[in-house]
């Protein structure tokens, strides 16, 4: 029979091993068709984000994770809601009223011009250097539903609002919109597998520099974790790992 003593140790034994268990998973919402940040595989969420993630939160913050993906409104207003804990992303003024951002972008991606090779207005689209400029000439935009980026960078614009990332790019080489304007990053991995006949030309100059933070919900249990994941990225960058990362999927930073 258990004394007075062996009793009590058992008990806060129990209780904190309940609580162990009852720390929950950490849930990350991505955009399911974003290649090659995040995209969906046959195993299920893939991609550089997801690789990342696994990387710093999981293996050196010992966090369990459930990565799932979304159409990208969705994948937002779950978060919002705090359906979902995380997202990574540009931390908009509008995201940042549900949001908290971490101070160290994961990646700073350049903001460039893609136009079809046969626009007839290449010359002048080449010559735009940043977004000011871009505003002055008024083409019409091609984006999609929830890049919150060009909902605020590109207010007042032509913009051609309908349907996915890949759909607007399809748009473009299909002469139904004159311009996209996005991160050079996803695109270039984007046209090598939509645009093998490269219709759809780069433009050299970058109008500004896109930074994706790690936003946790204001309603997650993890606000927390946010200074160390801070500390685990600044170090990771510092590896050459981090490069690496991105040298899987053909990019070099």
């Amino acid at each position: 029979m258990l004394n007075r003593r062996q009793f009590l140790q058992c008990s806060a034994a129990l209780s904190l091993s309940s609580l162990a268990w009852a720390v929950p998973p950490l849930r990350l919402a991505y955009f399911e068709t974003y290649s090659p940040l995040s995209f969906r595989g046959e195993a299920g969420m893939q991609g550089i984000l997801v690789e990342l993630f696994d990387e710093l939160l999981g293996k050196r913050l010992g966090q369990t994770l459930v990565h799932q993906g979304y159409p990208w409104v969705r994948a937002q207003s779950l978060v919002q809601h705090g359906e979902q804990d995380a997202m990574c992303t540009v931390a908009t003024p509008e995201r940042l009223s549900y949001a908290r951002a971490a101070q160290e972008s994961v990646l700073d991606m350049p903001i460039r011009v893609f136009v079809r090779a046969d626009s007839p207005r290449l010359a002048d689209l080449q010559a735009v250097q940043n977004l000011a400029q871009l505003r002055a000439l008024d083409p019409e935009v091609l984006s999609y539903v929830g890049n919150g980026w060009a909902k605020e960078k590109l207010a007042g614009m032509r913009v051609d609002w309908g349907g996915t990332f890949a759909d607007s790019l399809r748009k473009l080489k299909a002469g139904r919109g004159e311009v996209m304007v996005e991160n050079a990053l996803t695109m270039q991995y984007t046209l090598k597998q939509l645009d093998p006949e490269r219709r759809v030309l780069m433009l050299n100059n970058d109008l500004e520099r896109s930074r994706f933070q790690l936003l946790i919900s204001l309603r997650s249990t993890h606000l927390g974790l946010l200074p160390a994941f801070d500390e685990a990225l600044r170090r990771y960058k510092r590896e050459p790992g981090y490069a690496q990362l991105f040298e899987r999927y053909g990019i070099r930073l």
